[in-house]
């Protein structure tokens, strides 16, 4: 009966260390696992800022952004037509922007003024064909 005893309890270990290694898996398994409910979704991100600008004048513009003293430029709009771009939120970051508008070949700025916009909103910038009567609206879409 002695004998049976040792050999009873060798079989039992290999079952409780199985046992212990799945249980073991199944808490790393948890450990790893990424919950819906993250700090992503309490921060939702911000969308990039639509600025659509018409350009009225018949010289082609050189188009910037200006965020504490730093201007970035857009993109080109010819002359008599209009475009399309976007500004990263993080450049506004809560603080207002205003846009330039630099003719290539001639002479001048046109500036749209100090804008504060919001998350949702867009910008019309309307380059006119004299640049002090430049404009720029920011509405909802």
């Amino acid at each position: 009966m002695m004998s049976e005893k040792p050999f009873a309890s060798a079989m039992r270990r290999p079952r409780a260390r199985r046992l212990c290694v799945a249980a073991m898996g199944v808490v790393l398994l948890a450990a790893c696992s990424r919950h819906k409910n993250s700090s992503d979704d309490f921060y939702p991100r911000a969308e990039p800022i639509p600025v659509h600008v018409i350009n009225e004048n018949f010289l082609d513009m050189n188009v910037a952004v200006v965020s504490s003293g730093v201007s970035r430029r857009l993109g080109l709009v010819t002359g008599n037509s209009s475009a399309d771009f976007t500004i990263s939120p993080s450049i506004t970051n809560g603080q207002s922007i205003a846009l330039t508008a630099t003719p290539i070949g001639g002479r001048g700025v046109a500036s749209s003024g100090a804008l504060s916009v919001g998350p949702g909103q867009l910008i019309d910038f309307k380059i006119g064909s004299v640049l002090r009567q430049t404009t720029a609206t920011v509405r909802q879409p």
